[in-house]
C-alpha cells in the first residue's frame, strides 16, 4: 500500500504563524511520497506494545516523520532520544514587529510593535493553547498606510526562563525607545531574552 508522508518539525517552526490568524500552529507539515510500509509500522507498534496499550490495531495510511531540529534527532519507530534537562525551565515569547513604519524608505516610526505573546512553552500544539497565554501587548493587525509600499511584518521567537517578569514597551512606536530602527533587539536585551527563530511576510495597502 502507498503511504502518504506526514512530516512535523518540532519544537518551533514559525512558517505557520504567517496565516489569516495570529494564533496558528507551529508545526511545519508536508505531504510527499511513501517512506515506509504498513507492515513495518504495525509491527513496530505491536512490538513496543503501543498496540494495544495506546491504540487498537489499525491499518496505517500515513507514515509520520517527526524531527527535533535543535538536537538533530528524528523519531524512528522506537529509537532512543535524549531528554534535555533544561527544557522544563524554558519559556518563549513571540513578537510581531514592523520595521517599515511609516515606510521602508522613510522608517520614522520604526520599529512598530504589533504583538507580544509571552509564557509560551515548546512545542505549541494548538490554536487554543496559544490564545490562552498572556498577551503583554495586544495584537494589532497589519495596517500599512496608503502609498507606503510593501511593509515587512516580522515574527520573532525569543527564549527566556520560566517565571521571569518582562517589561511592557512604553509605546508601540519605536517600542518606546524613541529612536528610529529601534525595537526588538533593545527590548530583548533589556529583558535578557535570546532570539531563537524568526519569519516574516509582506503586506501593503491597496492604494499605492
Amino acid at each position: 500500500m502507498h503511504l502518504l508522508h506526514y512530516s512535523i518539525i518540532l519544537p518551533l517552526s514559525l512558517s505557520q504563524y504567517v496565516s489569516s490568524s495570529p494564533f496558528a500552529r507551529t508545526q511545519q507539515i508536508t505531504l510527499s511520497g511513501s517512506t515506509g510500509t504498513v507492515s513495518s509500522i504495525r509491527d513496530a507498534l505491536k512490538y513496543s506494545s503501543v498496540i494495544p496499550d495506546v491504540l487498537d490495531d489499525f491499518e496505517a495510511t500515513y507514515s509520520v516523520s517527526i524531527t527535533y531540529p535543535k538536537s538533530h534527532e528524528s523519531v524512528q519507530l522506537g529509537n532512543d532520544i535524549p531528554v534535555n534537562p533544561g527544557s522544563s525551565h524554558q519559556s518563549f515569547t513571540l513578537i510581531l514587529t514592523d520595521p517599515d513604519a511609516k515606510s521602508r524608505d522613510n522608517p520614522k516610526w520604526s520599529e512598530m510593535c504589533h504583538w507580544i505573546m509571552t509564557n509560551l512553552t515548546a512545542p505549541v500544539t494548538s490554536a487554543t493553547e496559544v490564545s490562552m497565554k498572556s498577551e503583554l501587548v495586544e495584537y494589532l493587525p497589519p495596517t500599512p498606510p496608503p502609498k507606503t509600499g510593501k511593509h515587512r511584518y516580522v515574527f520573532v521567537l525569543l527564549e527566556g526562563q520560566q517565571g521571569q517578569a518582562l517589561s511592557t514597551p512604553k509605546d508601540r512606536k519605536h517600542w518606546g525607545y524613541g529612536k528610529k530602527r529601534h525595537g526588538v533587539r533593545d527590548w530583548a536585551e533589556e529583558n535578557g531574552l535570546s532570539v531563537v527563530g524568526a519569519n516574516f511576510f509582506f503586506a501593503e495597502d491597496e492604494e499605492q
